[in-house]
């Protein structure tokens, strides 16, 4: 990993009915201010909700301009000695999610062979996580097909949008559009928090599309 330039990394697990986190281990150049994320800034980070199955540089999913107003990027991920960070989902539930980060410190780079290394570990570290929320869900399987017929939800997406759209490609799961709706009106007031994205909103849609909610972010 060190050779890849990988510097750190942070494996945080979200409570999607409270909006907290409830598990996260930091290393590397983080480690000293796992603390600092989970009392404060997880509620400001821009970045988790946009990360999505495939993995995705931060610098790529949100634009320089953005991340200089953003108190999370340079009072915390800046203050760890992190320049970017290459993210994914993990997992993810009605009731959590799982998502990994690893860290690019200030002043390197990331090797040509850090995405080739991490796609070579991503999907024992998928296992891992599901294994994990299998716990937390009292032994049933994640997207156990008894347990799907039961639920009226299923995948909803949570698109940043104005003008410019930032896609959310790989979606949440919640039991129904109303939870998906509270949700996006979470990311909405977690952002506006952030200060950045003041005009903004928050567009939810459905597998199909369709729009459940648009939420404006105002700060």
């Amino acid at each position: 990993m060190y050779e890849a330039g990988v510097a750190g990394a942070a494996l945080i697990v979200t409570n999607k009915t409270t909006g907290t986190v409830d598990e996260a281990v930091f290393c590397g150049l983080s480690a000293e201010f796992k603390s600092r994320y989970v009392d404060h800034y997880a509620a400001l980070d821009p970045y988790s909700p946009l990360l999505y199955a495939r993995w995705i540089m931060l610098s790529t999913c949100l634009p320089e301009a953005l991340l200089r107003r953003s108190e999370w990027y340079n009072e915390f991920v800046l203050s760890c000695g992190v320049r970017d960070i290459l993210g994914t989902r993990l997992a993810d539930t009605a009731s959590h999610s799982v998502i990994l980060g690893v860290h690019q410190r200030i002043g390197r780079h990331f090797s040509q062979d850090v995405e080739p290394l991490m796609a070579t570990i991503t999907e024992p570290l998928r296992y891992a996580a599901r294994c994990y929320l299998d716990r937390q869900n009292g032994g049933q399987q994640v997207g156990d097909p008894q347990k799907t017929t039961r639920v009226e939800g299923g995948r909803f997406f949570f698109h940043i949008e104005n003008g410019v759209k930032y896609p959310d490609e790989c979606g949440s799961v919640f039991l129904s559009p109303g939870d998906a709706a509270e949700r996006g009106l979470t990311i909405a007031r977690e952002l506006a928090r952030d200060g950045g994205w003041s005009g903004f909103s928050v567009f939810v849609t459905d597998q199909r599309g369709r729009l459940i909610t648009r939420v404006p972010i105002e700060s």
